[in-house]
Protein backbone atom coordinates (compact mmCIF):
# COMPACT_ATOMS: atom_id res chain seq x y z
CA UNK A 1 0.00 0.00 0.00
CA UNK A 2 3.23 2.67 0.93
CA UNK A 3 4.56 1.53 -2.44
CA UNK A 4 1.00 2.19 -4.38
CA UNK A 5 0.99 5.64 -2.53
CA UNK A 6 4.85 6.43 -3.17
CA UNK A 7 4.40 5.98 -6.67
CA UNK A 8 1.67 7.85 -7.09
CA UNK A 9 2.80 10.56 -5.35
CA UNK A 10 6.21 10.32 -7.31
CA UNK A 11 4.37 10.48 -10.68
CA UNK A 12 2.68 13.67 -9.53
CA UNK A 13 5.65 14.77 -8.84
CA UNK A 14 6.72 14.43 -12.26
CA UNK A 15 3.80 15.31 -14.45
CA UNK A 16 3.18 18.85 -12.95
CA UNK A 17 6.62 20.45 -13.89
CA UNK A 18 6.52 19.08 -16.90
CA UNK A 19 2.86 20.27 -17.63
CA UNK A 20 4.48 23.46 -16.63
CA UNK A 21 7.13 23.51 -18.66
CA UNK A 22 5.51 22.62 -21.66
CA UNK A 23 2.78 25.49 -20.96
CA UNK A 24 5.91 27.52 -21.30
CA UNK A 25 7.16 26.20 -24.46
CA UNK A 26 4.25 26.37 -26.26
CA UNK A 27 3.71 29.91 -25.45
CA UNK A 28 7.00 31.11 -25.88
CA UNK A 29 6.52 29.23 -28.98
CA UNK A 30 3.70 30.70 -30.12
CA UNK A 31 4.81 34.27 -29.10
CA UNK A 32 7.74 34.16 -31.28
CA UNK A 33 5.20 32.67 -34.13
CA UNK A 34 3.05 36.00 -34.54
CA UNK A 35 -0.07 33.11 -32.73
CA UNK A 36 0.02 34.35 -29.74
CA UNK A 37 -0.83 38.48 -28.93
CA UNK A 38 0.99 40.15 -26.06
CA UNK A 39 -1.05 42.46 -24.57
CA UNK A 40 0.76 44.61 -22.39
CA UNK A 41 0.81 47.93 -20.00
CA UNK A 42 4.33 49.17 -20.88
CA UNK A 43 3.71 51.74 -18.30
CA UNK A 44 4.18 49.85 -15.23
CA UNK A 45 5.70 46.62 -16.76
CA UNK A 46 2.57 44.47 -16.44
CA UNK A 47 1.15 41.68 -19.05
CA UNK A 48 -2.23 42.52 -19.38
CA UNK A 49 -3.29 39.29 -21.53
CA UNK A 50 -2.33 36.79 -24.18
CA UNK A 51 -4.70 36.40 -26.98
CA UNK A 52 -3.93 33.59 -28.98
CA UNK A 53 -5.41 33.50 -32.34
CA UNK A 54 -8.39 31.00 -30.94
CA UNK A 55 -9.39 34.07 -28.90
CA UNK A 56 -9.36 36.48 -31.99
CA UNK A 57 -11.62 34.53 -33.98
CA UNK A 58 -14.20 33.90 -30.49
CA UNK A 59 -14.12 37.90 -30.67
CA UNK A 60 -14.95 38.22 -34.19
CA UNK A 61 -17.74 35.65 -33.89
CA UNK A 62 -18.97 37.88 -31.02
CA UNK A 63 -18.45 41.32 -32.45
CA UNK A 64 -19.84 39.95 -36.15
CA UNK A 65 -21.98 36.83 -35.36
CA UNK A 66 -23.21 35.15 -38.35
CA UNK A 67 -21.31 37.58 -40.84
CA UNK A 68 -19.53 35.37 -43.35
CA UNK A 69 -17.15 38.46 -44.80
CA UNK A 70 -15.67 39.35 -41.37
CA UNK A 71 -12.30 39.74 -41.72
CA UNK A 72 -11.24 39.70 -37.47
CA UNK A 73 -11.97 42.01 -34.62
CA UNK A 74 -11.42 45.10 -34.56
CA UNK A 75 -8.54 46.69 -32.60
CA UNK A 76 -10.60 48.46 -30.49
CA UNK A 77 -12.98 45.21 -29.27
CA UNK A 78 -9.67 43.52 -28.81
CA UNK A 79 -8.72 45.74 -26.45
CA UNK A 80 -11.58 46.22 -24.96
CA UNK A 81 -11.86 42.33 -24.22
CA UNK A 82 -7.92 41.92 -23.45
CA UNK A 83 -8.76 44.27 -20.14
CA UNK A 84 -6.33 47.08 -20.89
CA UNK A 85 -8.19 50.18 -19.97
CA UNK A 86 -6.88 53.64 -19.08
CA UNK A 87 -5.24 54.69 -22.30
CA UNK A 88 -4.18 57.66 -24.07
CA UNK A 89 -1.88 55.97 -26.79
CA UNK A 90 -1.56 52.27 -27.60
CA UNK A 91 1.29 50.63 -30.67
CA UNK A 92 0.67 47.61 -32.25
CA UNK A 93 3.98 46.08 -32.90
CA UNK A 94 4.82 42.78 -35.86
CA UNK A 95 7.00 39.94 -35.76
CA UNK A 96 9.39 42.24 -38.38
CA UNK A 97 11.69 44.50 -37.08
CA UNK A 98 10.31 48.81 -37.32
CA UNK A 99 6.77 46.97 -38.34
CA UNK A 100 4.88 49.59 -35.68
CA UNK A 101 1.67 51.50 -35.71
CA UNK A 102 0.85 54.13 -32.95
CA UNK A 103 -2.22 55.78 -32.37
CA UNK A 104 -3.84 57.78 -29.67
CA UNK A 105 -7.24 56.75 -28.49
CA UNK A 106 -9.26 59.62 -30.33
CA UNK A 107 -7.68 58.52 -33.85
CA UNK A 108 -8.31 54.65 -33.12
CA UNK A 109 -11.91 53.57 -35.27
CA UNK A 110 -14.00 50.62 -36.09
CA UNK A 111 -11.90 50.31 -39.59
CA UNK A 112 -8.83 49.38 -37.71
CA UNK A 113 -9.00 45.69 -38.09
CA UNK A 114 -6.95 42.72 -36.81
CA UNK A 115 -8.16 40.68 -40.02
CA UNK A 116 -6.54 37.03 -40.30
CA UNK A 117 -3.80 35.57 -42.51
CA UNK A 118 -2.92 32.94 -44.73
CA UNK A 119 0.24 32.10 -42.05
CA UNK A 120 -2.57 31.62 -39.39
CA UNK A 121 -1.55 34.89 -37.39
CA UNK A 122 -3.34 38.25 -37.80
CA UNK A 123 -2.51 41.32 -39.73
CA UNK A 124 -3.66 45.52 -38.91
CA UNK A 125 -5.28 46.82 -41.80
CA UNK A 126 -7.40 49.91 -42.04
CA UNK A 127 -10.87 48.71 -43.69
CA UNK A 128 -11.20 52.70 -45.17
CA UNK A 129 -7.50 52.51 -46.99
CA UNK A 130 -7.69 48.89 -48.51
CA UNK A 131 -4.09 49.52 -48.88
CA UNK A 132 -1.36 46.68 -47.69
CA UNK A 133 -1.51 45.87 -44.22
CA UNK A 134 -0.09 48.32 -41.68
CA UNK A 135 1.45 46.01 -38.98
CA UNK A 136 1.90 42.24 -40.32
CA UNK A 137 1.67 39.14 -38.49
CA UNK A 138 1.12 41.01 -35.01
CA UNK A 139 2.78 39.94 -31.65
CA UNK A 140 2.38 43.06 -28.80
CA UNK A 141 -0.43 45.39 -28.24
CA UNK A 142 0.61 47.54 -25.92
CA UNK A 143 -0.44 50.50 -23.50
CA UNK A 144 2.47 53.19 -23.86
CA UNK A 145 0.64 56.60 -22.39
Amino acid sequence: MKIRILIGLLIIALILPSAYLLEKLSRDKGLESGSIIKVQDKLSGSLVSLMGVDVLKSLMNQQYPGDPGAKGPTLLYAIGASGLSGYRQVEVKGLKEGQLFLADQQSLSQSYVLAFNEHGTVDLIDLKSQGPPIVQDVREINKIE
